[in-house]
């Protein structure tokens, strides 16, 4: 008996070939470029914090002012956001409030276990509206109150998303719609016999054909010990079924990204162990007057945007599990609004970096005198927003360094408030099949 061998044309043989070797070379010239290991970025922190009023108002940097940028750019960051027409502005240091009713709707009586987890908290404000740095749980306090931020919920986010390799070729395109709302306000709940939920998410794709008219809807839970609840849509399959919310280092739908990635940590608190590591100055790209153009060699990372000098709480997370994919991640928050500004993740294999992350934001009240882009699908309508101060989330860049490839996206997100009644038929599995708005 004799067995087949498969036909292998000149083309996709010397494809094959060439991949790996792509990817060994630019990871060295990401070593070559102040390395990309995890340790460089604890030397980088070690350096000293830089002033903030060190970087001109105003004023437009460039690749020519690299040795200035240095101390305010991530080490591992330099080698993808340095370029030589790179054009970086910098605006004077943003005051970004929560709304004024913010925090007065906490219900007392809750608590951080020994794991770090907390309980019987139920939203309406921060739960540790202060964190000092000789506080032994501050790094627990930190993460928390990015979970429970102001603004992460409420909207609707229409965007668009692009898959790039290398030299910018783009692999795909991605156009959807995600519609999100708290459940958990404090001392009320947005529907009457729904205390479990924290929120509920459905998103809807738009393109490529193949995705067309799938939905995936997310419930998850006050209960940080519940996993959430996961429902995919597929129009070919006729009905909803689960999904696996525990899958969280597996990528997100292709893109480069793992689920508990999301925010810059989107994990369970318990199965990590947390060290805060204090604060640092860092730019970013906090209240930037539109969605950012991509620049760079590979069109990755966000270029002729507005960036502030901020305060940024910095945290070690070290996953439990022997088979996470990363060794560490670090990962800054903003100190004023608990925003993630910036995350480095490293691989288990050799400490290097395996992904990063920055994200895009706006607030609202910038609306009234700077409204951003409308999607290429859909007309809003930007005073929806205004009034709202909160920080609006417009989108982000995550590059895994080891493919290598990156996924950009731009967000273009609105306020919205459901009522109960909305809310209870919106987010149905009856409203997934149907698609009624």
């Amino acid at each position: 008996m004799s067995i087949a061998t498969p036909c292998v044309s000149p083309r996709s043989s010397l494809r094959r070939w060439l991949a790996p070797l792509c990817a060994l070379l630019f990871a060295a010239a990401a070593e070559a470029d102040g390395d990309a290991g995890y340790q460089a970025l604890r030397d980088w922190l070690a350096a000293g914090d830089p002033p903030t009023e060190g970087l001109t108002a105003g004023q437009h940097f460039g690749a020519k002012d690299r040795a200035q940028l240095e101390a305010y750019i991530p080490r591992t960051a330099w080698t993808y956001y340095f370029f030589d027409d790179m054009d970086m502005e910098v605006a004077a240091p943003g005051d970004y409030p929560p709304p004024p009713t913010w925090g007065k709707a906490v219900k007392a009586g809750y608590t951080l276990d020994d794991r770090g987890v907390l309980k019987g908290f139920t939203g309406g404000g921060y739960p540790f509206p202060e964190v000092t740095p000789d506080d032994p749980q501050a790094a627990y306090k930190v993460i928390w109150n990015m979970l429970w931020r102001p603004g992460q919920n409420d909207y609707d986010m229409p965007m668009v998303t692009w898959l790039r390799g290398e030299g910018g070729k783009l692999d795909r395109k991605l156009e959807y719609m995600a519609v999100n709302s708290t459940y958990a306000k404090g001392d009320e709940c947005l529907v009457p016999g729904y205390e479990e939920v924290k929120s509920k998410r459905i998103m809807e794709f738009r393109s490529p054909r193949d995705m067309a008219g799938a939905k995936d809807m997310l419930v998850s839970f006050v209960d940080h010990d519940r996993e959430d609840s996961g429902w995919l849509y597929m129009p070919a399959q006729r009905k909803p079924r689960r999904t696996l919310a525990s899958e969280r280092t597996s990528e997100l739908m292709g893109m480069d990204m793992i689920r508990e990635d999301m925010d810059g940590f989107g994990g369970k608190v318990h199965e990590n162990n947390w060290t805060y590591l204090g604060t640092r100055n860092v730019v970013a790209t906090i209240n930037v007057a539109d969605n950012p153009e991509f620049g760079g060699p590979h069109l990755w990372v966000p270029n002729k945007a507005r960036w502030e000098v901020r305060k940024a709480h910095v945290l070690l997370i070290e996953p439990k599990a022997k088979d996470h994919p990363y060794s560490h991640r670090v990962v800054f928050i903003d100190a004023e609004n608990f925003w993630t500004l910036w995350m480095f993740a490293f691989d288990k294999a050799d400490d290097q970096l395996l992904r990063m992350q920055q994200h895009f934001l706006k607030y609202t009240e910038s609306y009234d005198d700077e409204p951003p882009q409308q999607a290429p699908y859909i007309s809003q309508d930007w005073n929806k927003s205004v009034g709202h101060h909160v920080l609006m989330h417009l989108g982000e860049t995550d590059i895994n360094a080891k493919k290598p490839h990156a996924t950009m996206s731009h967000c273009y997100t609105n306020k919205r408030v459901f009522s109960s009644a909305r809310a209870r038929q919106y987010y149905s599995l009856r409203n997934m099949i149907s698609g009624r708005r």
